[in-house]
């Protein structure tokens, strides 16, 4: 855990890497709309949403309960569809593809971390690390050494055999954020990773994420109601009444202590 977050600040330090704006666009919301029928009646839950997000780059969507970021996330990550608009993920018309097609590109390139970690319980820490890289056409071979090098990473090299229900809350979600590194994938999507966390091991838990997430130039793309925790990415982008109310860049990079 040392290495990564000491390689990630050495990085930051040196400031060799191009600006978000200046590399690739790897996801992008084009008048996005979502709407759902409750009672016989049509609620509108997302309105015009706008939004690009760069190769390497972290983003905040922020707001209250019911402002519409969960599912603007779901959109993004493609686990729904949108009532109007289109998303462009990793240069993939989301509307252009059906959900086995969609889970195909999600299969390759795109990760997840949940607030309720979402591990299978008859798997062991490493066998849920192993897992997606199994499946994986690219990471199949060295699946298991892979899993057991960024279970040591995250500080676990101790629980990899024990099973969730053996871990604390903390394990688990270090166990979750191994899961959606070990791949490399290109962009990670976390809903609330640190809010079932008690404050200084959700702090734990954002170094390990920011540090894997800086260490492999992933794109991060994040919900939350934790100003702080949002403060730490390259932008924040804030959800009100189903749209982007603003967008703004934190004035400080440094709160990584």
């Amino acid at each position: 855990m040392q290495n990564t977050l000491t390689q990630a600040r050495s990085a930051d330090a040196e400031g060799q890497a191009p600006q978000p704006q200046e590399r690739p666009v790897l996801l992008e919301a084009r008048a996005v709309g979502q709407r759902v029928s409750m009672g016989g009646e049509t609620l509108e839950i997302l309105k015009a949403v706008n939004l690009s997000v760069h190769q390497g780059e972290s983003v905040a969507i922020v707001g209250a309960s019911g402002s519409g970021k969960s599912t603007l996330l779901g959109l993004l990550a493609g686990l729904d569809v949108a009532s109007d608009g289109d998303i462009i993920l990793l240069g993939q018309s989301l509307n252009g593809l059906d959900e086995d097609g969609r889970a195909s590109l999600r299969a390759q390139d795109v990760t997840f971390v949940f607030q309720s970690f979402h591990l299978l319980p008859g798997l062991t820490a490493l066998e849920n690390v192993m897992l997606p890289l199994e499946i994986s056409q690219r990471a199949a071979r060295n699946a298991r050494a892979t899993a057991s090098s960024i279970l040591s990473e995250v500080g676990l090299q101790h629980r990899q055999n024990h099973y969730p229900q053996q871990l604390s809350g903390g394990e688990q979600q270090r166990v979750a954020i191994a899961r959606a590194f070990a791949g490399q994938p290109r962009i990670v999507f976390a809903d609330e990773p640190t809010g079932n966390l008690d404050r200084a091991t959700g702090k734990q838990i954002e170094d390990l994420m920011f540090g894997l997430n800086r260490q492999q130039g992933t794109t991060l793309v994040l919900v939350t109601h934790d100003e702080r925790l949002a403060q730490r990415c390259d932008r924040i982008v804030r959800m009100e009444d189903g749209q982007l109310s603003e967008q703004t860049t934190p004035a400080s990079q440094g709160e990584q202590g």
